[in-house]
């Protein structure tokens, strides 16, 4: 194609018609056709400028207006931050311990942790005993608080189907010896929460010798329980087989008793940790 003989065609249709001065603009740049050629660049600039002006005086197009850019709503985006991405977060719950059966030497830790310090744990002995249900797991340890070894029984218990409930009317609150000097009355209370658990405290008696001691019971809805039983004299003995009183109530309080009945670490499975670590205790109280 021929540029400048296109242009030059297109000059002179689209000023047809036109008055001075731009047809005669038109007829001079025709007849400098060698001319315009060897000043291309600035023929061109030229050119164009005329069409322009030639076609926005000629009315025969209308200039297009400005076509503004898309509108931009809402928040601009944050300025990114180059460098080391933040660590990512892990959800989720971390995993538990490791749960085994519980033990009596398990049991013993639990109450070591439960009790006040200051005391001293003795003569610890591993159930399961004559009386014992097969099911249950239980202990026996002195506990003495500075006024006198007093003996601890205790025994957890998983649900049992062939068990029963326990409740005051099974217990026989009558004296059959004289009471030591400050000795706690006879009694018995049970009490059941919204949970379905039944709390019992007992405060008995002894056959002789003024021995006696508090029983308290927890017994959860789905028939596990929890038994402890604290004497305010050391354990039986060949010699005292109905136990021997050497203070006059047992140590610590009904309710200090029944608060720590009431501990969640009583379960029938434990954390290994605990298990491990009652046995290295009860080593050392044989």
């Amino acid at each position: 194609m021929d540029l400048e003989h296109d242009l030059s065609r297109l000059l002179g249709e689209s000023v047809d018609g036109l008055a001075s001065p731009v047809g005669a603009i038109v007829a001079e740049a025709r007849a400098q056709g060698h001319g315009i050629r060897r000043r291309r660049r600035r023929l061109r600039i030229a050119g164009a400028a005329a069409v322009v002006v030639a076609l926005a005086t000629a009315g025969a197009v209308v200039m297009p207006r400005p076509v503004a850019g898309p509108t931009v709503t809402g928040t601009p985006p944050a300025a990114t931050t180059t460098g080391t991405p933040p660590a990512a977060t892990t959800t989720g719950t971390p995993p538990g311990p490791v749960m085994v059966p519980v033990t009596a030497e398990a049991m013993l830790k639990i109450l070591a942790d439960l009790l006040p310090s200051g005391g001293k744990l003795s003569k610890f002995q591993l159930g399961p005993f004559e009386w014992t249900r097969a099911v249950a797991t239980d202990f026996t340890v002195e506990y003495d608080d500075g006024r006198g070894a007093a003996h601890i029984y205790v025994v957890v218990s998983p649900p049992d189907p062939k068990g029963m409930s326990w409740n005051c009317d099974q217990v026989d609150l009558t004296d059959h010896a004289t009471r030591p000097g400050g000795a706690e009355p006879t009694g018995c209370t049970s009490t059941t929460d919204a949970a379905g658990t039944v709390f019992s405290a007992v405060t008995g008696v002894g056959p002789e010798g003024g021995y006696y001691f508090r029983k308290v019971r927890l017994e959860r809805a789905d028939g596990s329980s929890v038994d402890l039983i604290v004497g305010n004299g050391p354990a039986p003995s060949p010699e005292h087989p109905f136990g021997l009183a050497d203070r006059p109530a047992p140590p610590l309080t009904m309710a200090a008793w029944q608060a720590i009945v009431r501990d969640p670490a009583w379960r029938t499975e434990v954390p290994a940790t605990t298990a491990e670590a009652g046995a290295a205790l009860a080593a050392t109280l044989r």
